[in-house]
């Protein structure tokens, strides 16, 4: 899997347009957690939460992807922070080649 566009990362997860084939053809979305900071426990010692493969990213099944998608268009269009431009173009154009949004401005 490679990550072609990344459309969208705060400080907690991750999303992208990965491909799995050699000449880079987009599958679907894929998301990752973030690796959480430290934080200093009641002791007073730093606590590294260590999640492991938990930060890899994976493949989200495609109804469920087309679903997020169409909530990061919403949310983007709402002014949340974090998108990337070039990363959430690629997304809508992918959207819009799989069918599962309208490439119209109004009707």
């Amino acid at each position: 899997m490679k990550v072609e566009h990344l459309i969208y990362e705060d400080t907690v997860i991750a999303i992208a347009l990965v491909s799995t084939r050699h000449h880079g053809e987009f599958v679907n979305l894929a998301l990752r957690w973030l690796p959480p900071e430290g934080y200093v426990g009641t002791d007073g010692t730093t606590v590294t939460n260590l999640m492991e493969g938990a930060t890899d990213w994976f493949i989200i099944p495609f109804t469920l992807a087309a679903a997020i998608g169409k909530t990061l268009v919403g949310q983007n269009a709402a002014g949340l922070d974090g998108f990337r431009d070039d990363g959430f173009r690629a997304m809508v154009s992918w959207l819009v080649e799989v069918e599962q949004l309208e490439d119209a401005m109004c009707y």
